[in-house]
């Protein structure tokens, strides 16, 4: 009987005693790995971030009658500027006066070559002479034939004939001398003369130059009387019609001036779509130049209540204006549109369509949505002060404000006025005002 031998197979090998631990390790994990896995799965989710809430500064609006002071831009213009020239075509051989000098009534400009005109005032006057004679002959003529006719030596007919030819020649005189005068004036223009006392604005034309007739060789206005042009927005039209009187200040300095409106255009200007107007200047002062750059100030009271709020509460979107109405119930800000009754550098005036009492964002309008929350800011006291709480301050302005306005104006506050544009300053005669705190 044989022995029995354990067959093996040729690819199965004894494993060995170290890699039995390293594959009990490996399970080990799997399983501890599996197990967390399974456990995270079962936990809820960690709480969301709190939100967080961005700080604004707000306003409480109170519409109240304002004591409105509307303000245009404005040059110092002539009231006749003149654009000068010879009346006769020539040469230009003289110019006595250059740009910004001062010339007096009479005083003469410029001069152009006259020969060719006093030769056709010589020839005139040779004209005449002849007509002259010819006249005082066809005149002793007819003295004479009437004479003859009284005695019946010549017929009516011949001397009907005898006085036609006189009174031909007496026409023929007339037309001779008025030539003359012609020819006389014609010289006369060769000589350019200031209208009027003004100053030279511009020179147009050279010595040396030939000029047509008419053509302009320089600008003169007259220092006599002196306006300020402005514009005006369609929607001021009437108001400032009413009040007809406004202050006229130079850029430059000095004080006030009056000024009463002469004229405003019937018309708007169709680049600009504002009015042309001129406002006279009552006395002024030597030191007013033509050229300067002035403001125009009408007076007048509100015809309804306004709200005065800063230009950097205004949010210009959409073609439209809005304000950020803060709610205090709820946090949140609603986007809510505003009509403009006017604005100025720092300020606008708006017409009383908010709720009574509205507060609203003054500062960081662009950087907010519909329905986003908010917290006010709260009160810090500058470096060395003690902080203090948030407190009312009274003042004689016709709002109540958190903070002052911050200088991020929008598009939106632009002035009403188009290329010249208006705006007007609320004086400071409104209800009171209180500060809920300044801005950290």
């Amino acid at each position: 009987m044989s022995d029995a031998r354990t067959v093996r197979h040729p690819r199965l090998q004894p494993v060995s005693r170290s890699a039995r631990r390293m594959l009990r390790t490996a399970g080990v994990l799997l399983l501890g790995l599996a197990a967390a896995t399974g456990l995270t799965a079962c936990k809820d989710k960690a709480p969301a971030e709190a939100e967080v809430l961005r700080p604004v500064r707000t306003l409480v609006l109170e519409a109240g009658d304002v004591n409105l002071v509307g303000e245009f831009p404005a040059e110092i213009r002539p009231r006749v500027d003149s654009a000068l020239g010879f009346r006769v075509a020539g040469k230009i051989l003289e110019r006595r006066v250059q740009a910004g000098q001062e010339v007096k009534r009479g005083q003469v400009l410029a001069r152009i070559d006259a020969s060719d005109l006093r030769l056709n005032e010589s020839a005139s006057r040779a004209q005449l002479a002849a007509a002259e004679v010819d006249r005082k002959q066809k005149q002793a003529d007819l003295a004479r034939y009437d004479e003859l006719r009284r005695k019946g030596f010549i017929s009516a007919a011949e001397f009907e004939s005898r006085r036609t030819a006189a009174e031909a020649s007496q026409a023929q005189y007339e037309q001779a001398r008025a030539g003359l005068s012609v020819q006389t004036n014609q010289a006369d223009y060769a000589v350019l003369t200031a209208p009027a006392d003004g100053v030279v604005t511009s020179v147009d034309a050279e010595v040396g130059q030939v000029v047509a007739a008419g053509q302009s060789v320089m600008h003169v206005a007259g220092s006599a009387d002196k306006e300020a042009a402005f514009q005006i927005p369609e929607n001021r039209v009437d108001q400032v019609r009413g009040l007809n009187t406004a202050d006229v200040t130079l850029w430059s300095g000095g004080p006030p001036m009056k000024g009463v409106i002469r004229e405003i255009s019937g018309s708007a200007d169709p680049s600009t779509r504002a009015f042309a107007a001129r406002l006279r200047l009552i006395d002024p002062p030597p030191s007013v130049r033509f050229g300067m750059t002035a403001t125009v100030r009408f007076a007048g009271r509100s015809a309804q209540p306004l709200v005065r709020v800063p230009l950097s509460a205004l949010l210009r979107q959409d073609d439209q204006t809005w304000v950020w109405v803060f709610s205090p119930d709820t946090g949140a800000v609603t986007r809510t549109p505003v009509r403009l009754a006017t604005v100025t550098d720092t300020e606008a005036l708006l017409e009383s369509t908010l709720p009574a009492r509205a507060e609203i964002v003054t500062a960081g309008v662009h950087l907010l949505r519909e329905g986003q929350r908010v917290k006010r800011l709260e009160t810090v006291a500058a470096p060395g002060v003690a902080a203090a709480p948030s407190a009312s301050t009274s003042t004689s302005a016709s709002t109540s404000t958190s903070a002052s306005p911050s200088s991020s104006a929008t598009n939106g506050a632009a002035s009403v006025m188009p290329a010249g544009g208006a705006s007007s300053t609320p004086a400071a005669s409104t209800p009171a005002t209180s500060t809920r705190g300044a801005p950290r």
